[in-house]
C-alpha cells in the first residue's frame, strides 16, 4: 500500500506476529545529490534555487537558505524582511497542513463534505500563494494581510477549525475525520521529545562533522520528534486515542498560525523566535532553522575563499520522524495492528499523522514468512 506521492519514497516493512507489530524496518529512498547543485554557485543564488528544487514548503526552504547565507556573512535579516518572512511562513504552514489532511486522508468523506473541502483547499492554495508572493519580495504591508487572512479564517471555519484548543465544529469535515479515528486504540500514547532551538548547536555540529547525519540524524539517548505534535502536544491531550491527539495537534497548529497572522495584520506584532533562527558556524559558514509544517528544517552553508558556496547541507524534518529508530517506529512497534489490509490501513493512518514529505510504501508480512 502506498500513499502521499512525492520525490522518493520511504518503505515501511512490518512483521506481524499474532496481530502485533513485532518488527519494523524503515528505509528511505530519497533523491541523492540535490545539495551538490548549490556548490560553486554565488551565495545569493541559493534561496531561489532551494525554492525551485522543493515542491513542498518551498518558501520555508528559501527562508532557511536565506538565513544560512546571511549568517555565513555574519549579517542580520532586516526587520522588514523578517515581517514578510513571518507572514509567508505562517501562510505556507496553514496550507501545507490542510493539503495533506484533505488530499491524503485514508477514509473517504461523505460527498457533501468532500465537495466543501475541495473548495476550501483551492481557496487556501490561492490565498496562501497570494501572501507568499507578497512575502517573497522581502517586504510586506501588514495592513494588506487583513483580507487574505480573513479568507484563510473562513476556509478554516468551513472545515470545522476555529480557535486554538477548540474541538472541530459538529458536522464539519474535521469532525468527520476526528470521528474516523477517535475510537482507534491501536497505538498507545507517547510524549514527544521535541526538537527545539536549544538542540541547534549540537545538531549543526553533527551535521557538519558526520557525513551520514543528513540521512540519519540523532541525539544521544533520545528519540527526537519534530512537527505539530511536538509543538502543540497539550492541545490534543483530551482526545481519546493517540491518532486523535495527533490530528487535533495538526488542526490546532492551523489555528495557531491564523492567530499569528491576524496579530501581524492587526498590530504588526510577530514572534520571530518561534518561527526561525540561525547563527554563524565554522569554516566561514552559517545555518538557518525554520519551523515549517512538518517540523524543524535546517540549511547549513559554507562559503569558500572565492566567494562561492563550498558546502551545502539540508536536514529535513522527515529524517527525524522516520528514522529507523525514531518516533514513528517506536510508536508502531509492539502495537496490535492486526493483519492484512487492516494492518496496512493502521500503519498508513499513523504515517499520515507523522506527515512525511515523500511517499510511504507499507508492506505487511506474517512472522512465519519473515
Amino acid at each position: 500500500m502506498t500513499f502521499l506521492p512525492g520525490p522518493g519514497t520511504i518503505s515501511v516493512e512490518v512483521v506481524v506476529s499474532r496481530g502485533v507489530a513485532s518488527s519494523v524496518a524503515v528505509k528511505a529512498n530519497r533523491p541523492q545529490g540535490l545539495t551538490r547543485m548549490f556548490v560553486g554557485r554565488r551565495p545569493e543564488e541559493a534561496p531561489a534555487l532551494a525554492r525551485q528544487l522543493f515542491s513542498l514548503c518551498g518558501f520555508s526552504q528559501s527562508v532557511a537558505s536565506r538565513l544560512a547565507i546571511l549568517n555565513a556573512a555574519d549579517l542580520p535579516m532586516g526587520q522588514g524582511e523578517r515581517v514578510a518572512a513571518a507572514a509567508g511562513l505562517h501562510a505556507e504552514r496553514i496550507f501545507e497542513t490542510l493539503r495533506t489532511l484533505i488530499l491524503h486522508w485514508p477514509s473517504p468523506l461523505p460527498s457533501e463534505l468532500a465537495a466543501t473541502v475541495g473548495r476550501c483547499l483551492r481557496e487556501a492554495l490561492a490565498t496562501s500563494q497570494a501572501i507568499i508572493a507578497q512575502a517573497s519580495t522581502g517586504k510586506i504591508n501588514p495592513q494588506n494581510l487583513a483580507s487574505p487572512v480573513d479568507r484563510l479564517c473562513s476556509v478554516a471555519k468551513a472545515m470545522g477549525i476555529s480557535d486554538p484548543g477548540d474541538m472541530p465544529s459538529s458536522g464539519s469535515a474535521c469532525a468527520a475525520m476526528l470521528q474516523d479515528i477517535d475510537n482507534d486504540r491501536v497505538f498507545a500514547g507517547r510524549t514527544p521529545d521535541g526538537l527545539t532551538v536549544e538542540d541547534d548547536p549540537e545538531v549543526i555540529a553533527r551535521l557538519i562533522d558526520e557525513p551520514e547525519y543528513i540521512n540519519l540524524p540523532h541525539l544521544p539517548d533520545r528519540v527526537v520528534e519534530t512537527g505539530a505534535w511536538a509543538r502543540r502536544l497539550a492541545c490534543g491531550a483530551a482526545a481519546s486515542s493517540h491518532l486523535a491527539q495527533r490530528f487535533l495537534s495538526r488542526i490546532d497548529d492551523v489555528s495557531y498560525c491564523l492567530e499569528k497572522l491576524k496579530a501581524l495584520a492587526g498590530t504588526g506584532e510577530y514572534d520571530w523566535a518561534t518561527l526561525a533562527c540561525g547563527a554563524p558556524t565554522t569554516r566561514a559558514g552559517g545555518y538557518g532553522a525554520v519551523e515549517c509544517a512538518r517540523g524543524r528544517l535546517y540549511h547549513q552553508v559554507e562559503i569558500g575563499n572565492n566567494g562561492k558556496l563550498s558546502a551545502y547541507r539540508i536536514l529535513a524534518p522527515t529524517e527525524w520522524n522516520f528514522h529507523p529508530a525514531g518516533p514513528f517506529v517506536e510508536t508502531l512497534l509492539r502495537s496490535r495492528i492486526g493483519s492484512g489490509d487492516s494492518a496496512a490501513r493502521s500503519v498508513c493512518r499513523l504515517a499520515l499523522l507523522f506527515d512525511p514529505c515523500v511517499a510511504i510504501e507499507v508492506g505487511i508480512r506474517g512472522a512465519a514468512h519473515a
